[in-house]
């Protein structure tokens, strides 16, 4: 495990996995996200940088549904 950390700047943070800055709530959702410090100053977040993310919920009903209505035409 990689765990990095990022500055909070202005309500966003640079997400190293995406390589842009990218707005703080957006880390919330993450599947990386470790730690958010908001306490001390400056604020961070620690993220797993080699954490593979899920691309689908853990909702079986979700994932039901994503294959249902996004399978591609064959």
């Amino acid at each position: 495990m990689t765990a990095t950390r990022a500055f909070v700047s202005g309500g966003h943070v640079y997400c190293k996995s995406r390589q842009e800055d990218v707005d703080v709530s957006e880390c919330l959702g993450c599947g990386r996200l470790r730690e958010l410090n908001d306490q001390a100053s400056p604020p961070y977040i620690v993220c797993d940088a080699d954490a593979p993310v899920a691309l689908f919920g853990e909702d079986p009903a979700f994932l039901e549904w994503w294959f249902r209505h996004r399978r591609r035409a064959r």
